[in-house]
C-alpha cells in the first residue's frame, strides 16, 4: 500500500488500520502517520485502542489533534474521551469534555449521556453524576447501573437503595451491586433477601453473597454457601476461593482448605498471586507451616503479604530461626 500511495487514501488505509489496532499500538500509529485526511473513524479507532492500552494521555493527544485539524468530532468520539477522563480520574478534564458535548449538541444523547454518568461516578463526583443523571432526557439500564454503581462504590446505601427500588428493570449486574454493597455495610439478612429473591443468578451473585458471609465473620454460612455453589455446578473463580480460603483459615479447617487447592490446582487459577496469599495463609493459620513453605518457595510472583503471611506463619508455629531468617 506504501509502495502503491493507497496509504494515504483515507477509505483504504481506515481497513488496514481498524485490523492494526488490534496488533500492535506502535505500528498502528506509524499507518495513522501515514494517512493525509483522517477521518473521524480512524481518530476514534487509534483513541479506542490507547484507552484499551490504557494510555489516556495519547487519547486526549489526539482529540485535541482532531479539534485543531477540524474532524468532525462525534457522538463515538466523546464516550471514548470521557473514558480517557476516568481512567486519569480527572473530573476537570471530564467537566472540559462535558462543555464540549453541551456545546456541540450531544447532550440528548443517550450513549453519550452514560459514559458522562459513569466518569463522573468513577471521579468520586456523585452530585454532578446524578445531575446529568436527573436531567437526561433518555435513560435506559446502562443509565440507571452506572448511577447505581457510583453509589454502592461510595458505599452510599440509602441513594443505592433508592435507585434500586425506582429502577424500571433489574437486571443481575443491579441485584448483585447491591448485594455487594449489603455485605460491606453489614447487612446480612437484606443480602440474602435479595439473593434468594433473583430470578436468576451467575457466577458474582454466588461470588457476592459468600464475601457477605465472609467479611462479616459468617464463615461456616461461606462455607455452605460453597458447597451449595459447587451442587448447583456454578464455576468458581479467584474471588469467591479466596473469600472460601479465608474463611477456612479463620475456622481452621485445613481439610476443606486442601480440597479447594485440588480444586484451584484443577482449574488452573494456582499461579494467581491471591489465591497463592491466600493458600500460604490458610495453611500457616492452620498451622500446616511445611505445606505454606512449600507453596512460598514455588511462588511465581510473591509480594509484601506473601512475605507477611509467612512471617505469621512462623510467629504462630513458634519458629523463631524461621521467622529471622525470612
Amino acid at each position: 500500500m506504501i509502495l502503491t500511495g493507497f496509504i494515504t487514501d483515507t477509505f483504504a488505509a481506515s481497513r488496514l488500520f481498524k485490523c492494526s489496532t488490534e496488533l500492535d499500538i506502535d505500528y498502528s500509529f506509524k499507518v495513522f502517520s501515514y494517512i493525509e485526511n483522517p477521518n473521524a473513524f480512524i481518530f476514534n479507532t487509534m483513541i479506542r485502542a490507547f484507552i484499551q492500552r490504557n494510555s489516556p494521555q495519547k487519547a486526549f493527544f489526539l482529540y485535541k489533534l482532531m479539534l485543531n485539524d477540524n474532524v468532525g468530532v462525534d457522538n463515538y468520539t466523546y464516550p471514548l474521551i470521557a473514558q480517557a477522563s476516568a481512567l486519569r480520574l480527572s473530573v476537570f478534564e471530564g467537566k472540559l469534555i462535558h462543555d464540549h458535548v453541551v456545546k456541540v449538541g450531544f447532550d440528548s444523547d443517550v450513549y453519550v449521556n452514560n459514559t458522562l454518568i459513569n466518569m463522573y461516578a468513577v471521579c468520586g463526583n456523585l452530585c454532578d453524576a446524578r445531575k446529568l443523571f436527573d436531567v437526561s432526557p433518555v435513560l435506559d439500564l446502562v443509565s440507571w447501573n452506572s448511577i447505581l454503581a457510583g453509589y454502592v462504590n461510595a458505599g452510599n446505601l440509602e441513594e443505592a437503595k433508592d435507585i434500586y427500588d425506582r429502577m424500571p428493570e433489574r437486571n443481575i449486574i443491579a441485584s448483585n451491586s447491591m448485594i455487594v454493597l449489603f455485605g460491606r455495610r453489614g447487612y446480612v439478612n437484606e443480602a440474602c433477601r435479595l439473593f434468594n429473591q433473583m430470578p436468576k443468578k451467575d457466577l458474582v451473585s454466588w461470588s457476592a453473597l459468600i464475601s457477605c458471609y465472609e467479611q462479616n465473620e459468617m464463615y461456616e454460612e461461606a462455607l455452605v454457601m460453597f458447597m451449595t455453589m459447587n451442587d448447583h455446578k456454578v464455576m468458581v473463580d479467584e474471588v469467591v476461593v479466596v473469600s472460601v480460603l479465608s474463611a477456612c483459615a479463620h475456622l481452621t479447617v485445613v481439610t476443606m482448605g486442601k480440597l479447594i487447592h485440588n480444586l484451584v490446582v484443577k482449574i488452573g487459577i494456582e499461579s494467581y498471586v491471591n489465591l497463592q496469599n491466600a493458600l500460604i495463609h490458610m495453611y500457616s493459620s492452620c498451622g500446616e507451616i511445611i505445606s505454606a513453605e512449600k507453596l512460598f518457595n514455588a511462588g511465581y510472583s510473591l509480594d509484601l503479604i506473601s512475605w507477611n503471611s509467612m512471617i505469621s506463619g512462623y510467629w504462630k508455629c513458634g519458629d523463631a530461626a524461621s521467622w529471622d531468617s525470612a
